[in-house]
Protein backbone atom coordinates (compact mmCIF):
# COMPACT_ATOMS: atom_id res chain seq x y z
CA UNK A 1 0.00 0.00 0.00
CA UNK A 2 1.55 3.32 -1.13
CA UNK A 3 2.26 6.09 1.39
CA UNK A 4 -0.21 9.03 1.33
CA UNK A 5 1.37 12.33 0.31
CA UNK A 6 0.69 16.01 -0.31
CA UNK A 7 2.87 19.05 -1.12
CA UNK A 8 3.09 22.02 1.23
CA UNK A 9 5.32 25.00 2.00
CA UNK A 10 6.72 23.96 5.38
CA UNK A 11 8.47 26.25 7.86
CA UNK A 12 12.15 25.41 8.22
CA UNK A 13 11.72 25.78 11.99
CA UNK A 14 9.24 22.91 11.94
CA UNK A 15 11.64 20.51 10.22
CA UNK A 16 14.00 18.13 12.01
CA UNK A 17 16.85 16.18 10.45
CA UNK A 18 16.92 12.40 10.62
CA UNK A 19 19.97 11.12 12.53
CA UNK A 20 19.69 7.82 10.64
CA UNK A 21 19.68 9.42 7.22
CA UNK A 22 22.11 7.74 4.75
CA UNK A 23 24.10 10.86 3.83
CA UNK A 24 26.40 11.98 6.62
CA UNK A 25 28.90 14.12 4.72
CA UNK A 26 28.01 17.67 3.68
CA UNK A 27 30.81 19.79 2.24
CA UNK A 28 30.52 23.48 3.13
CA UNK A 29 31.66 24.80 -0.25
CA UNK A 30 29.09 22.60 -2.02
CA UNK A 31 26.31 23.79 0.32
CA UNK A 32 27.26 27.41 -0.33
CA UNK A 33 27.08 26.86 -4.09
CA UNK A 34 23.62 25.31 -3.74
CA UNK A 35 22.52 28.16 -1.41
CA UNK A 36 23.57 30.72 -4.05
CA UNK A 37 21.52 28.81 -6.68
CA UNK A 38 18.49 28.69 -4.34
CA UNK A 39 18.72 32.47 -3.74
CA UNK A 40 18.59 33.03 -7.48
CA UNK A 41 16.14 30.36 -8.64
CA UNK A 42 14.49 28.93 -5.54
CA UNK A 43 14.20 25.26 -4.49
CA UNK A 44 13.50 23.46 -7.78
CA UNK A 45 12.75 20.03 -6.27
CA UNK A 46 10.69 19.65 -3.07
CA UNK A 47 12.18 17.76 -0.16
CA UNK A 48 10.30 14.78 1.31
CA UNK A 49 9.28 14.81 4.99
CA UNK A 50 7.01 12.78 7.24
CA UNK A 51 4.94 13.94 10.25
CA UNK A 52 6.48 13.25 13.64
CA UNK A 53 4.45 11.85 16.53
CA UNK A 54 4.43 11.93 20.32
CA UNK A 55 6.22 14.84 21.97
CA UNK A 56 7.38 16.02 18.53
CA UNK A 57 3.86 16.19 17.11
CA UNK A 58 3.51 19.13 14.75
CA UNK A 59 7.08 18.77 13.47
CA UNK A 60 8.34 16.99 10.35
CA UNK A 61 11.31 14.66 9.89
CA UNK A 62 13.35 14.78 6.67
CA UNK A 63 13.21 11.60 4.58
CA UNK A 64 14.92 13.00 1.47
CA UNK A 65 16.57 16.34 0.83
CA UNK A 66 18.64 17.26 3.89
CA UNK A 67 21.21 18.98 1.65
CA UNK A 68 18.48 21.21 0.12
CA UNK A 69 17.17 21.92 3.63
CA UNK A 70 20.63 22.99 4.89
CA UNK A 71 21.29 25.13 1.80
CA UNK A 72 17.88 26.81 2.17
CA UNK A 73 18.79 27.84 5.72
CA UNK A 74 22.09 29.24 4.41
CA UNK A 75 20.14 31.13 1.73
CA UNK A 76 17.97 32.75 4.43
CA UNK A 77 14.65 31.11 3.49
CA UNK A 78 11.94 30.64 6.11
CA UNK A 79 9.90 28.00 4.25
CA UNK A 80 10.68 25.21 1.81
CA UNK A 81 8.48 23.24 -0.61
CA UNK A 82 8.02 19.75 0.83
CA UNK A 83 6.10 16.60 -0.01
CA UNK A 84 4.57 15.37 3.24
CA UNK A 85 4.31 11.56 3.25
CA UNK A 86 2.60 9.36 5.80
CA UNK A 87 4.71 6.20 5.85
CA UNK A 88 3.34 2.92 7.18
CA UNK A 89 6.64 1.97 8.85
CA UNK A 90 10.15 3.20 9.63
CA UNK A 91 11.57 0.69 7.20
CA UNK A 92 9.53 2.13 4.31
CA UNK A 93 10.88 5.61 5.07
CA UNK A 94 14.45 4.30 5.41
CA UNK A 95 14.15 2.44 2.10
CA UNK A 96 12.90 5.60 0.36
CA UNK A 97 15.74 7.65 1.79
CA UNK A 98 18.34 5.12 0.72
CA UNK A 99 16.90 4.69 -2.76
CA UNK A 100 16.90 8.44 -3.32
CA UNK A 101 20.51 8.77 -2.19
CA UNK A 102 21.70 5.72 -4.12
CA UNK A 103 20.52 7.41 -7.30
CA UNK A 104 22.85 10.34 -6.61
CA UNK A 105 26.37 9.92 -7.97
CA UNK A 106 28.00 11.96 -5.18
CA UNK A 107 27.00 9.62 -2.34
CA UNK A 108 30.20 7.98 -1.18
CA UNK A 109 30.63 4.23 -0.86
CA UNK A 110 30.90 4.25 2.95
CA UNK A 111 27.63 6.19 3.37
CA UNK A 112 25.97 3.75 1.00
CA UNK A 113 27.31 0.74 2.93
CA UNK A 114 26.28 2.21 6.30
CA UNK A 115 22.79 2.91 5.01
CA UNK A 116 22.43 -0.67 3.76
CA UNK A 117 23.68 -1.87 7.14
CA UNK A 118 20.94 0.22 8.76
CA UNK A 119 18.26 -1.36 6.58
CA UNK A 120 19.50 -4.83 7.54
CA UNK A 121 18.58 -4.11 11.15
CA UNK A 122 14.91 -4.60 10.27
CA UNK A 123 15.06 -6.30 6.85
CA UNK A 124 16.51 -9.57 5.55
CA UNK A 125 19.32 -9.58 2.98
CA UNK A 126 16.87 -10.85 0.39
CA UNK A 127 14.33 -8.10 1.05
CA UNK A 128 16.96 -5.33 1.05
CA UNK A 129 18.28 -6.73 -2.23
CA UNK A 130 14.81 -6.64 -3.82
CA UNK A 131 13.94 -3.23 -2.37
CA UNK A 132 17.12 -1.64 -3.73
CA UNK A 133 17.06 -3.57 -6.99
CA UNK A 134 20.57 -4.97 -6.57
CA UNK A 135 21.92 -8.52 -6.29
CA UNK A 136 22.88 -10.02 -2.95
CA UNK A 137 26.47 -10.21 -4.25
CA UNK A 138 26.47 -6.44 -4.80
CA UNK A 139 24.98 -6.04 -1.35
CA UNK A 140 27.75 -8.09 0.26
CA UNK A 141 30.45 -6.22 -1.69
CA UNK A 142 29.08 -2.92 -0.41
CA UNK A 143 29.13 -4.16 3.19
CA UNK A 144 32.73 -5.44 2.83
CA UNK A 145 33.96 -1.84 3.03
CA UNK A 146 32.68 -1.64 6.61
CA UNK A 147 35.21 -4.35 7.54
CA UNK A 148 37.97 -1.78 7.00
CA UNK A 149 39.28 0.12 10.05
CA UNK A 150 37.41 3.35 10.74
CA UNK A 151 40.34 5.58 9.77
CA UNK A 152 40.49 3.93 6.31
CA UNK A 153 36.71 4.39 5.92
CA UNK A 154 37.23 8.06 6.74
CA UNK A 155 39.97 8.31 4.09
CA UNK A 156 37.39 7.14 1.56
CA UNK A 157 34.94 9.83 2.70
CA UNK A 158 37.45 12.70 2.84
CA UNK A 159 38.27 14.85 -0.15
CA UNK A 160 41.87 14.86 -1.46
CA UNK A 161 44.06 17.67 -0.16
CA UNK A 162 45.89 20.11 -2.42
CA UNK A 163 48.25 18.24 -4.74
CA UNK A 164 47.05 14.85 -3.54
CA UNK A 165 45.66 11.97 -5.60
CA UNK A 166 42.20 10.53 -4.97
CA UNK A 167 41.68 7.60 -2.61
CA UNK A 168 38.62 5.84 -4.01
CA UNK A 169 36.56 2.70 -3.49
CA UNK A 170 38.89 0.52 -5.59
CA UNK A 171 41.86 1.53 -3.45
CA UNK A 172 39.89 0.78 -0.28
CA UNK A 173 38.88 -2.67 -1.55
CA UNK A 174 42.51 -3.48 -2.35
CA UNK A 175 43.40 -2.78 1.30
CA UNK A 176 40.91 -5.36 2.63
CA UNK A 177 43.56 -8.10 2.40
CA UNK A 178 45.63 -6.19 4.98
CA UNK A 179 42.90 -5.91 7.63
CA UNK A 180 45.22 -7.70 10.04
CA UNK A 181 47.78 -4.87 9.66
CA UNK A 182 46.04 -1.46 10.14
CA UNK A 183 49.31 0.56 10.39
CA UNK A 184 50.37 -0.68 6.94
CA UNK A 185 46.89 0.13 5.56
CA UNK A 186 47.26 3.69 6.85
CA UNK A 187 50.69 4.15 5.26
CA UNK A 188 49.47 2.72 1.96
CA UNK A 189 46.46 5.07 1.93
CA UNK A 190 48.86 7.99 2.39
CA UNK A 191 51.13 6.58 -0.34
CA UNK A 192 48.16 6.43 -2.74
CA UNK A 193 47.42 10.12 -2.15
CA UNK A 194 51.00 11.42 -2.12
CA UNK A 195 52.21 9.40 -5.14
CA UNK A 196 48.81 9.46 -6.92
CA UNK A 197 48.85 5.69 -7.33
CA UNK A 198 46.22 4.00 -9.46
CA UNK A 199 44.56 0.78 -8.28
CA UNK A 200 46.85 -1.65 -10.20
CA UNK A 201 49.91 0.12 -8.75
CA UNK A 202 48.53 -0.20 -5.22
CA UNK A 203 47.71 -3.87 -5.79
CA UNK A 204 51.28 -4.39 -7.03
CA UNK A 205 52.73 -2.89 -3.84
CA UNK A 206 50.34 -4.92 -1.65
CA UNK A 207 51.24 -8.09 -3.54
CA UNK A 208 54.94 -7.34 -3.06
CA UNK A 209 54.46 -6.85 0.69
CA UNK A 210 52.51 -10.12 0.97
CA UNK A 211 55.09 -12.03 -1.08
CA UNK A 212 58.19 -10.54 0.58
CA UNK A 213 57.16 -9.36 4.08
CA UNK A 214 60.78 -8.89 5.12
CA UNK A 215 61.05 -6.09 2.51
CA UNK A 216 57.80 -4.35 3.57
CA UNK A 217 59.50 -1.17 4.75
CA UNK A 218 61.33 -0.80 1.44
CA UNK A 219 58.13 -1.30 -0.60
CA UNK A 220 56.32 1.31 1.52
CA UNK A 221 59.07 3.88 0.98
CA UNK A 222 60.22 3.49 -2.63
CA UNK A 223 58.32 4.65 -5.77
CA UNK A 224 56.35 2.04 -7.71
CA UNK A 225 58.95 1.90 -10.49
CA UNK A 226 61.68 0.99 -8.01
CA UNK A 227 59.35 -1.54 -6.33
CA UNK A 228 58.89 -3.11 -9.77
CA UNK A 229 62.64 -3.57 -10.19
CA UNK A 230 62.94 -4.96 -6.67
CA UNK A 231 60.19 -7.47 -7.44
CA UNK A 232 62.03 -8.68 -10.55
CA UNK A 233 65.26 -9.15 -8.60
CA UNK A 234 63.59 -10.86 -5.65
CA UNK A 235 61.47 -12.96 -8.02
CA UNK A 236 64.57 -14.13 -9.87
CA UNK A 237 66.12 -15.21 -6.57
CA UNK A 238 62.96 -17.12 -5.66
CA UNK A 239 63.00 -18.82 -9.06
CA UNK A 240 66.49 -20.13 -8.32
CA UNK A 241 65.07 -22.08 -5.40
CA UNK A 242 62.68 -24.01 -7.64
CA UNK A 243 63.53 -27.23 -9.53
CA UNK A 244 65.44 -26.44 -12.72
CA UNK A 245 64.34 -27.73 -16.14
CA UNK A 246 66.51 -28.67 -19.10
CA UNK A 247 64.67 -26.35 -21.50
CA UNK A 248 65.09 -23.49 -19.02
CA UNK A 249 68.86 -24.03 -19.06
CA UNK A 250 69.01 -23.71 -22.85
CA UNK A 251 66.85 -20.58 -22.78
CA UNK A 252 69.10 -19.03 -20.13
CA UNK A 253 72.23 -19.90 -22.08
CA UNK A 254 70.96 -18.09 -25.18
CA UNK A 255 69.74 -15.11 -23.18
CA UNK A 256 73.01 -14.74 -21.22
CA UNK A 257 75.05 -14.99 -24.41
CA UNK A 258 72.96 -12.32 -26.12
CA UNK A 259 72.94 -9.95 -23.13
CA UNK A 260 76.67 -10.33 -22.53
CA UNK A 261 77.41 -9.19 -26.09
CA UNK A 262 75.09 -6.19 -25.67
CA UNK A 263 76.68 -5.27 -22.35
CA UNK A 264 80.22 -5.67 -23.69
CA UNK A 265 79.37 -3.33 -26.56
CA UNK A 266 78.29 -0.68 -24.05
CA UNK A 267 81.43 -0.82 -21.87
CA UNK A 268 83.00 2.40 -23.13
CA UNK A 269 85.14 4.03 -20.43
CA UNK A 270 84.63 7.47 -22.03
CA UNK A 271 81.35 7.51 -20.13
CA UNK A 272 83.26 8.79 -17.10
CA UNK A 273 83.98 12.09 -18.87
CA UNK A 274 80.29 12.96 -18.93
CA UNK A 275 79.05 11.71 -15.53
CA UNK A 276 79.07 13.43 -12.16
CA UNK A 277 81.01 11.92 -9.28
CA UNK A 278 77.74 10.68 -7.77
CA UNK A 279 76.72 9.01 -11.05
CA UNK A 280 80.13 7.37 -11.42
CA UNK A 281 79.82 6.01 -7.88
CA UNK A 282 76.46 4.56 -8.81
CA UNK A 283 77.87 3.05 -12.01
CA UNK A 284 80.81 1.47 -10.21
CA UNK A 285 78.46 0.04 -7.55
CA UNK A 286 76.36 -1.53 -10.30
CA UNK A 287 79.29 -3.05 -12.20
CA UNK A 288 81.00 -4.20 -8.97
CA UNK A 289 77.82 -6.00 -7.92
CA UNK A 290 77.57 -7.55 -11.39
CA UNK A 291 81.22 -8.64 -11.17
CA UNK A 292 80.59 -10.22 -7.77
CA UNK A 293 77.58 -12.13 -9.11
CA UNK A 294 79.59 -13.25 -12.16
CA UNK A 295 82.47 -14.47 -10.02
CA UNK A 296 80.13 -16.53 -7.86
CA UNK A 297 78.35 -17.81 -10.96
CA UNK A 298 81.60 -18.78 -12.69
CA UNK A 299 82.83 -20.60 -9.60
CA UNK A 300 79.68 -22.74 -9.63
CA UNK A 301 80.06 -23.43 -13.36
CA UNK A 302 83.72 -24.46 -12.88
CA UNK A 303 82.65 -26.80 -10.10
CA UNK A 304 79.92 -28.29 -12.29
CA UNK A 305 82.38 -28.75 -15.16
CA UNK A 306 84.86 -30.42 -12.86
CA UNK A 307 82.16 -32.85 -11.71
CA UNK A 308 80.87 -33.64 -15.22
CA UNK A 309 84.00 -33.49 -17.38
CA UNK A 310 86.98 -35.48 -16.10
CA UNK A 311 90.18 -33.71 -17.01
CA UNK A 312 88.53 -30.31 -17.48
CA UNK A 313 91.10 -27.61 -18.31
CA UNK A 314 90.24 -23.95 -18.41
CA UNK A 315 91.95 -23.22 -21.71
CA UNK A 316 90.79 -20.24 -23.75
CA UNK A 317 91.33 -20.10 -27.54
CA UNK A 318 90.31 -17.88 -30.43
CA UNK A 319 87.77 -19.08 -32.98
CA UNK A 320 89.79 -19.39 -36.21
CA UNK A 321 86.97 -17.85 -38.25
CA UNK A 322 85.35 -14.99 -36.30
CA UNK A 323 87.93 -14.49 -33.55
CA UNK A 324 85.58 -14.96 -30.56
CA UNK A 325 87.30 -16.19 -27.39
CA UNK A 326 85.97 -19.56 -26.26
CA UNK A 327 86.89 -22.31 -23.84
CA UNK A 328 88.43 -25.22 -25.71
CA UNK A 329 85.83 -27.50 -24.17
CA UNK A 330 83.07 -25.64 -26.07
CA UNK A 331 84.11 -27.68 -29.19
CA UNK A 332 82.38 -25.18 -31.52
CA UNK A 333 82.24 -21.40 -31.61
CA UNK A 334 78.96 -20.18 -30.08
CA UNK A 335 78.75 -17.37 -32.67
CA UNK A 336 79.66 -18.93 -36.05
CA UNK A 337 79.59 -22.62 -35.06
CA UNK A 338 83.14 -23.26 -36.43
CA UNK A 339 85.04 -26.22 -34.94
CA UNK A 340 87.52 -24.78 -32.43
CA UNK A 341 90.27 -27.44 -32.14
CA UNK A 342 92.21 -27.40 -35.40
CA UNK A 343 95.40 -29.33 -35.73
CA UNK A 344 96.71 -26.37 -37.70
CA UNK A 345 96.62 -24.23 -34.50
CA UNK A 346 97.92 -26.98 -32.20
CA UNK A 347 101.48 -26.79 -30.84
CA UNK A 348 101.80 -30.59 -31.29
CA UNK A 349 101.09 -30.56 -35.04
CA UNK A 350 104.01 -31.09 -37.44
CA UNK A 351 103.08 -29.10 -40.54
CA UNK A 352 106.13 -30.15 -42.54
CA UNK A 353 105.26 -33.86 -42.28
CA UNK A 354 101.50 -33.31 -41.90
CA UNK A 355 101.19 -35.46 -38.82
CA UNK A 356 100.54 -35.29 -35.05
CA UNK A 357 103.81 -34.86 -33.16
CA UNK A 358 102.47 -36.89 -30.23
CA UNK A 359 100.70 -39.88 -31.82
CA UNK A 360 102.33 -39.78 -35.23
CA UNK A 361 98.88 -40.00 -36.88
CA UNK A 362 98.76 -38.70 -40.49
CA UNK A 363 96.68 -35.49 -40.76
CA UNK A 364 96.66 -33.69 -44.08
CA UNK A 365 96.82 -29.87 -44.17
CA UNK A 366 93.36 -29.70 -45.72
CA UNK A 367 91.88 -31.50 -42.70
CA UNK A 368 94.13 -29.66 -40.22
CA UNK A 369 92.80 -26.31 -41.50
CA UNK A 370 89.18 -27.34 -41.94
CA UNK A 371 88.34 -30.18 -39.54
CA UNK A 372 84.96 -31.96 -39.33
CA UNK A 373 83.24 -33.37 -36.26
CA UNK A 374 84.69 -36.80 -37.15
CA UNK A 375 88.28 -35.43 -37.35
CA UNK A 376 90.84 -36.53 -34.73
CA UNK A 377 91.22 -32.95 -33.48
CA UNK A 378 87.48 -32.46 -32.71
CA UNK A 379 87.73 -33.71 -29.11
CA UNK A 380 91.47 -34.30 -28.91
CA UNK A 381 92.56 -34.31 -25.19
CA UNK A 382 96.15 -33.46 -26.19
CA UNK A 383 95.22 -30.25 -27.98
CA UNK A 384 97.73 -27.52 -27.11
CA UNK A 385 96.96 -23.97 -28.33
CA UNK A 386 99.92 -22.40 -30.08
CA UNK A 387 98.93 -18.86 -28.99
CA UNK A 388 97.45 -17.58 -25.71
CA UNK A 389 93.98 -16.13 -26.14
CA UNK A 390 93.60 -12.43 -25.41
CA UNK A 391 90.91 -12.99 -22.79
CA UNK A 392 90.52 -11.81 -19.21
CA UNK A 393 89.95 -14.77 -16.97
CA UNK A 394 87.63 -13.85 -14.13
CA UNK A 395 89.17 -14.22 -10.68
CA UNK A 396 88.04 -17.41 -8.95
CA UNK A 397 86.14 -17.00 -5.69
CA UNK A 398 87.17 -19.19 -2.78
Amino acid sequence: MAAQQQQENVSLDKIRTNENQPRKTFYQDSLEELAASIKERGVLQPIVVRPMTGTDSGFFEIVMGERRYRASRLAGLTHIPAIVKNYHSDEDAAADALLENLQREDMNAIERARAIQGLLQFMSHERVSKTLGISETTLRRALELLELPLHIQNELIARPGAGEGAFNEGHARALLVLNDDPPTQTRLAQKVKLEKLNIPDLEKVIGAIKQFPAKKEAFLRVPVGVADQMLKTLGAREERKKPYKAQTAEQHLKFIDKQSISLADMLDDRIGEFLSAEQMNQLLSTTAELQRELELFNTKIREALGNKDFGFREVYIHCPLCGRVELVGSLRCSVCWTILRRCYDCGNYDRAFEKCGVTGAKIFISEAENPKDYSKSYKCPMYKPKFEALAVKLKMVA
